[in-house]
């Protein structure tokens, strides 16, 4: 028995409330995009797992390892198994690579070993969701989403480490396909990685209580904005909406990061991309991912063409642009 699973990445928009003071905290919007993609292959071997256990090839063998031992610890399988990682995303910049190749891991596991667990069943098992639900969203279903936070009565972590209790992942208030001639441009600079498992969690241990006053711009900017411009399919006000949030809670975070983006080299990139006549931008997490709206392919063609240019004289890096994924992961069984 084969089975093959492909993800979508994902852009983080910003969060909704860190002061935590209506009992819940954080609250996370988001998109699917349709690349870069985690591809994994799993496969049944013959013989049994303790005698042939594990067979791991392709990328990120350590990490895949190490989410495969998470899983097979709470669900063991009888028999071997092996993993090939054939396309990863880029770990660390912002695009969401460890829920993905988490719930790749464990979503296959799962139909290997014909277990009926929901998405969020594996979310739980591999310690996804600690801080946002849009990854997992993200893999469920795909598409624009808004996620309602964690309660602070029954949150068990604080981080997405692999050896951290179970979190409870976020409810999902707001799920919404993205008009297809909607089209991110993504520049990812070479610079410094953005923040991630036990670094990520100092830096939301160490951040300052929002005023509930930030907090209550962004969610007005959210729900009377950002949602009716996209339901809507009006870019113009979505894109205003998207990077007015991004300019709050990149100040909410500087603290963090050292300024509202993690990197003066992010912060002139979006400058360029609204120069340019983007409809919107910002940066993605803890970056250094950074990205603008468009419309249509051609504008952004254009603007992956002057943005390259423009990240090259400061440095260099990768861009792309790419449509949001409205589908989410596909599971293949052969």
């Amino acid at each position: 028995m084969r089975v093959v699973v492909k993800t979508p990445a994902r852009l983080h928009l910003g969060i909704l409330d860190i002061s935590g003071d209506l009992g819940r905290k954080y609250g996370g919007i988001g998109v699917a995009i349709e690349e870069p993609n985690i591809v994994l292959r799993a496969e049944a071997l013959r013989g049994s797992y303790q005698e042939i256990g594990l067979q791991i090839d392709g990328f990120e063998v350590e990490r895949v390892e190490a989410y495969a031992r998470r899983f097979l610890q709470a669900y063991p399988l009888p028999y071997g198994v092996h993993l090939s990682l054939e396309t990863h995303i880029p770990a660390h910049v912002g695009l969401g690579s460890g829920t993905q190749l988490a719930l790749a891991v464990g979503s296959a596991l799962a139909r290997l070993g014909s277990l009926e667990l929901e998405t969020d069943q594996v979310a739980a098992v591999m310690g996804r969701g600690a801080h946002s639900g849009i990854g997992t969203a993200a893999f469920k279903g795909g598409g624009f989403i808004l996620d309602g936070g964690h309660r602070l009565d029954d949150r068990s972590s604080t981080s997405g480490d692999l050896n951290d209790p179970v979190p409870t992942v976020p409810p999902i208030l707001f799920q919404h396909p993205v008009p297809e001639d909607w089209y991110f441009v993504i520049a990812i600079p070479r610079v410094e990685q953005g923040l991630s498992g036990e670094r990520e969690s100092q830096a939301f241990s160490a951040l300052p209580s929002t005023l509930t006053t930030l907090a209550e711009k962004i969610s007005r900017l959210v729900l009377m904005k950002m949602l009716p411009s996209l339901v809507e399919a009006d870019i113009t006000g979505f894109g205003e909406a998207v990077t007015e949030t991004q300019r709050l809670v990149g100040d909410s975070f500087a603290s963090a990061q050292g300024g509202r983006y993690a990197n003066p080299v992010c912060g002139k990139i979006i400058g360029r991309i609204l120069e340019r006549g983007a409809a919107g931008a910002g940066q993605s997490s803890w970056g250094p991912a950074v990205y603008g709206l468009v419309q249509g392919q051609g504008a952004a063609e254009r603007s992956e063409d002057d943005i390259r240019a423009f990240v090259d004289q400061n440095g260099g890096g990768q861009t792309f642009w790419v449509r949001a994924d409205n589908h989410g992961a596909s599971i293949e069984v052969q």
